[in-house]
């Protein structure tokens, strides 16, 4: 069997993807706050003697998303309020975004700054993060419409 230079190529392409892949996730996960499901239910006024609880139930029920990182699944902190329970607004716009098999794409939409979300300021317009916007809910809707169908945030 003969290795041609398209084959090599496109392994090339490939590990090239997944190492920036790689570096996009640690760079999101460094930046952000993260909690475990654990962590969720001792934060719970009342927490359910399942340890996976409310998490799993939150994330069945399509009202809040987890990634996966060196094997552990995490939830980031901008997902829930003060008493640390879901935000409404994320379980719209995961319903909005629809299925995902790589939900780190899901986390780096919230996570870098979108061209349908900006604000002024003394240097003049500038975009934000929706993460950052949680409380802007049209734009934030208008944002994770503009993104069906396209690759970009």
């Amino acid at each position: 069997m003969s290795t041609h230079k398209a084959d090599i190529e496109s392994d090339h392409g490939s590990i090239e993807e997944r190492l920036q892949r790689l570096q996009t996730i640690q760079e999101i996960f460094k930046e952000e706050e993260w909690l475990t499901a654990e962590m969720l239910n001792r934060l719970q006024a009342e927490p359910p003697p399942d340890q996976r609880l409310p998490a799993s139930d939150w994330k069945r029920q399509g009202r809040i998303f987890s990634v996966t990182y060196e094997g552990e699944e995490y939830f980031p902190c901008y997902e829930f309020d003060a008493a640390y329970h879901p935000l409404p607004l994320i379980g719209e716009v995961l319903a909005v975004f629809g299925p995902v098999a790589d939900t780190w794409k899901i986390a780096a939409w919230f996570h870098y700054p979108n061209g349908w979300i900006v604000e002024s300021g003394d240097k003049g317009i500038k975009t934000i993060s929706p993460k950052d916007a949680l409380d802007r809910y049209n734009d934030l809707m208008k944002a994770i419409e503009k993104r069906k169908g396209t690759y970009v945030s």
